[in-house]
């Protein structure tokens, strides 16, 4: 019989391997004791015989042993080394598949937490009318940015020295996706300077709204575009955070335009020679 103060020893790391009781002790006691039959190892190991079978089946799936094909089968430890790594690539494995099949549910719980439970308090901190000032405010919101920014927009103005504002966020290893619309010459021309300095670009014919999310603690939300109309500025609530997960749907309906970019270089180079 397998003594306690071994099955006590190891069993906590098993378990955190997903191992019970009765998978624990079936393998230890093949470790310990070598090769045998399933009627020795019930014996042996205090596993009942009406959940030999089953423990073993599953010990197997789980790459800790090994069961012949011979008359009568002969089950055998496998090699620890072995066991623990495939063992840990399974559980990986079916991380990474929990984590997809539960991502569309986590958004839309997040996003009705976020409703119910975060305080709305300030929504609309400041409004700017005219292109001077509301570039302005978009500029400080963007230099704010400690994580990540999002925006989404028609064209991108060169009045807002976008690119120059990118830069110094990116030195700070700050995250950039942006989703257009237009694609005129001179729009690719700063959308392609933006690809080369990092950020992740994506074109969607049609957008639902123009908006900067800096964190998703900070929005510039532009009407009729900041150059000639209005910037509203919103901080700290729930309000940004629903805006994040409406720029999330967006860009993933959106298509990457590296190769436009490309497509541009090769017309610029070819227009050049």
């Amino acid at each position: 019989m397998l003594p306690m103060n071994v099955f006590g020893r190891y069993s906590e790391s098993l378990k955190n391997l997903g191992l019970s009781d009765y998978e624990i002790r079936a393998f230890l006691t093949l470790l310990m004791q070598g090769p045998m039959n399933y009627r020795s190892l019930c014996r042996e190991s205090g596993v009942p015989t009406g959940k030999i079978y089953q423990v073993l089946s599953t010990l197997e799936s789980k790459n800790f042993v090994e069961i012949s094909q011979d008359r009568p089968k002969v089950l055998s430890a496998a090699e620890p080394k072995r066991a623990f790594r495939n063992r840990l690539r399974q559980l990986e494995e079916d991380f990474i598949d929990l984590e997809l099949k539960t991502k569309d549910v986590l958004q839309a719980l997040q996003f009705q937490y976020n409703l119910k439970y975060d305080k709305i308090q300030g929504i609309v901190s400041e409004i700017f009318v005219g292109g001077a000032s509301s570039a302005g405010s978009i500029r400080d919101n963007l230099l704010r940015a400690e994580d990540e920014v999002l925006f989404s927009t028609g064209e991108v103005f060169a009045s807002l020295q976008i690119e120059d504002l990118c830069g110094i966020v990116l030195k700070r290893g700050v995250e950039i996706k942006a989703v257009v619309a237009k694609s005129s010459s001179k729009n690719i021309s700063i959308l392609d300077h933006l690809s080369d300095l990092g950020v992740n670009v994506r074109r969607l014919d049609l957008l639902p709204a123009k908006y900067f999310v800096v964190d998703d603690k900070h929005v510039s939300l532009l009407i009729d575009g900041y150059e000639s109309e209005t910037c509203v500025q919103i901080q700290g609530s729930a309000l940004c955070r629903v805006l994040r997960e409406k720029f999330m749907e967006t860009w993933n309906r959106a298509l990457p335009i590296q190769h436009k970019l490309n497509s541009y270089r090769l017309m610029r180079k070819a227009e050049s020679e």
